[in-house]
């Protein structure tokens, strides 16, 4: 017998991380689910964060990867930043169309942090987002936290800025410093829905579980939106691995130096033993020698 929740592009290994794309209710709802353990655990190893920030940013992640899922083609970036007066002070993801992302926080650590608080470590701020997709100039929407918890900051934009009601339920489960599970989920109504698919989908979400408490229980991303969904015509779609991947490089680094301009390079080039550079998302360093950085300035 097939197996219902295949789809083109799902991982052998359902335990690794992936994205599934799927429609119900005769089309008129679109609907989003990805496994992201392996991101926030990248992210963990990468800044060294503490529970509440592993909890912000790994949401902030999941958010961010769910609603690029609209990126089709290979030059295509989307980036979301949060701006925000909590001890986490801002986040940073950068995403491209094949489920790639990365990202970082500005306060990796918060003292005395042991129970992780998401909207305490957030508290209020700006919600951004920014996709290049190959138009004359990039997207641009903006809007203001609504309570700090990401979910609800990303649903909120998702109907103010793009006129789409949406459901957006994220998890990261923590256990002793590690992180055990995390993922998402976004719902989302398409022209032409009607009052019945939303009062349909309201009483769906009432007492629904976190989204990590199935992935705990072993169900794939695509069964959690069959559960959610109860629709016996879901139709699977696509499906993708995801993974944090930083693309710095060496190359890269000397672009942003020559963007400082001729007579701050002549004055770093001072330093007889050069300078270091460093990824903030990946916190790769490269050094530059003062002759290095004379060339980058004479070619400049």
């Amino acid at each position: 017998m097939a197996d219902p929740y295949f789809v083109e592009g799902l991982p052998e290994d359902l335990n690794e991380d992936h994205f599934v794309k799927a429609t119900a209710l005769d089309g008129y709802v679109k609907a989003c689910a990805v496994r992201t353990t392996g991101v926030v655990r990248d992210a963990l190893k990468y800044h060294g964060t503490s529970p509440s920030v592993t909890a912000a940013l790994g949401r902030f992640m999941t958010a961010s990867l769910l609603i690029s899922e609209n990126m089709k083609n290979e030059d295509d970036t989307q980036t979301t930043i949060i701006k925000c007066d909590g001890p986490v002070r801002g986040m940073t993801c950068v995403c491209d169309s094949s489920f790639h992302c990365r990202a970082y926080p500005v306060n990796n650590c918060i003292e005395g942090d042991e129970v992780p608080n998401v909207k305490a470590a957030v508290g209020t701020g700006t919600l951004t987002i920014i996709r290049d997709i190959g138009l004359r100039e990039p997207y641009c929407g903006q809007v203001e936290l609504k309570t700090g918890g990401i979910g609800e900051d990303f649903t909120y934009y998702l109907m103010a800025s793009e006129q789409t009601p949406s459901i957006v339920a994220l998890g990261v489960l923590q256990e002793n410093g590690v992180v055990k599970h995390a993922g998402g989920m976004m719902v989302q109504l398409m022209p032409g829905y009607s009052d019945r698919d939303v009062d349909y989908l309201e009483s769906r979400a009432k007492g629904f579980p976190d989204f990590t408490y199935f992935l705990d229980e072993g169900f794939t991303p695509a069964q959690i939106l069959d559960l959610f969904l109860g629709d016996p015509g879901i139709n699977y779609l696509e499906a993708s691995p995801v993974s944090f991947k930083c693309t710095c490089s060496k190359e890269k680094m000397s672009s942003g130096l020559v963007a400082l301009g001729r007579n701050e390079l002549t004055e770093l080039a001072e330093d007889d033993k050069g300078i270091d550079t460093e990824c903030r998302f990946c916190n790769s360093k490269y050094h530059f020698t003062p002759e290095e950085l004379i060339k980058l300035r004479d070619d400049a």
